[in-house]
């Protein structure tokens, strides 16, 4: 069973006293879900402690809100606590926090942010319990007496760039930072990584989780309907970028959950885009007429993400090859969305996705649309067809298999020629088969000219 949509145009307990900080805990994930995470987590790791660290430090005055780290944020539901520490004792079935003091901004510490140690802090957190963060080395030292040897920590989804030559120390990439910090205060225990248990459980969305991420589908639907109004020629990737944040806010959001990547002609080819994470001007250019853009943007509130995308003529119009062979992708991927169901493996969806364009390809009428099929078809072709999560990060790493609760984006992404496709939805994974979150958005060469055209 799925749902089928045409485009369109258009707890955590309530209460934590103020002192405990504004926008302190996660919005609608109860206490008691967190609990079910933490204990879920300590039944994978039963042999060892885990100490997962909050994300230190303050925001960049360029970024529009301080970001927690995500894994902490998942098994405590605190928006905010800059540098706790949360400890996931296995063998003693035990659960602890190490609030550490208020941090200093422009020589003032920050008033009513950090939780106070407190038996009563630790009941309202479903803890065993907050204390402050100096005791945190005697209480692993302790533990370590008793015989634990094992200390387990969260890696980064993709490699952290450690700043610095090999022979020298890291100054950059926080989950290595924490890693050899632990080695070092504690040289005689083994330190593993709980990555695949945390992906494993974060795979896994809750009915919690499935509603906060239907309501940022749609915020973040608005939002790049939004960007799309405003891409036309002579306009600049910027002028589409804030439209799109604007979009976010204007939708009910609290900004976007990445910077918008509103890539057009050369740039939205992946290997130049990929620059814009180093790029002053995020590659920002004029758009063309005759060129496609990449619109790839994602809105955050309550602390989860969004992730959704197409690609979009420049002059409102495609040519005749980009139109067949964005139908052909169009066409495949709804396919591929028919076999979403659970039990049924990532590999699987796009081996369907796949054996739809061989079922078309030999009625392809443009050069550029025969040229899509052959490379669809060839080995490189079958890496098109990206599958990952979607939840506190709008970029999560998906499991070979599909779940019943599992939140995807599925997104494939190839170029032909001068140009680069696109295509990106948020969709959860039912019992009997799917739910397109991002409702609303128009697939066909012709929905899109449609939409376009209502803009101008």
């Amino acid at each position: 069973m799925h749902r089928r949509f045409i485009w369109s145009s258009g707890i955590i307990a309530a209460g934590l006293a103020c002192v405990l900080g504004a926008n302190a805990r996660a919005q609608e994930i109860s206490t008691a879900e967190l609990a079910e995470r933490r204990t879920a987590l300590m039944t994978k790791t039963s042999d060892g402690i885990v100490l997962l660290h909050a994300k230190s430090g303050p925001k960049d005055m360029e970024q529009p809100s301080w970001i927690q780290d995500a894994t902490f944020l998942y098994f405590t539901g605190l928006v905010n606590q800059p540098s706790a520490i949360l400890v996931l004792d296995g063998p003693a079935n035990q659960t602890h926090l190490f609030i550490p003091p208020p941090p200093v901004s422009f020589g003032f510490a920050v008033q009513n942010l950090m939780l106070a140690p407190s038996a009563q802090t630790a009941d309202r957190l479903g803890l065993d319990t907050v204390q402050p963060w100096d005791q945190l080395s005697s209480y692993l030292r302790r533990r370590i007496d008793n015989g634990v040897g094992r200390f387990y920590v969260d890696e980064s989804r993709r490699p952290e760039m450690p700043g610095a030559p090999t022979e020298m120390w890291p100054i950059a990439g926080e989950k290595e930072l924490w890693r050899r910090s632990l080695a070092h205060a504690f040289p005689d225990v083994v330190i593993e990584s709980a990555r695949g248990a945390i992906q494993e459980l974060r795979w896994k969305k809750s009915a919690a989780e499935v509603e906060i991420l239907r309501r940022n589908a749609q915020i973040t639907t608005h939002a790049l309907l939004a960007g799309i109004r405003q891409i036309r020629p002579g306009a600049t990737q910027r002028e589409t970028e804030a439209a799109v944040i604007s979009g976010c806010i204007e939708a009910g959001g609290e900004g976007p959950s990445f910077w918008p990547w509103t890539m057009s002609g050369p740039n939205a080819h992946v290997d130049q885009l990929v620059r814009a994470f180093f790029d002053y001007s995020h590659l920002n250019r004029t758009m063309i007429a005759g060129e496609l853009v990449r619109v790839d943007v994602g809105c955050t509130a309550n602390s989860y993400g969004g992730d959704v995308g197409r690609t979009i003529p420049v002059a409102g119009r495609f040519t005749p090859g980009q139109a067949e062979t964005w139908d052909l992708l169009i066409s495949a991927y709804r396919k591929g969305m028919e076999a979403l169901r659970p039990g049924v493996t990532v590999a699987g969806v796009m081996a369907v996705s796949r054996a739809e364009v061989e079922r078309l390809a030999g009625g392809m009428q443009t050069q550029q649309g025969r040229a899509a099929a052959t490379f669809l078809l060839s080995e490189r072709g079958m890496s098109v067809w990206s599958i990952h999560g979607v939840g506190i990060d709008s970029g999560e790493t998906p499991l070979d298999m599909l779940v019943e609760g599992a939140v995807i984006a599925f997104e494939p992404m190839f170029e032909i020629g001068d140009d680069a496709f696109y295509l990106e939805d948020m969709i959860v994974v039912m019992a009997n088969g799917y739910e397109v979150l991002s409702e609303g958005l128009p697939y066909t060469a012709q929905e899109i000219e449609e939409v376009m055209a209502q803009g101008r």
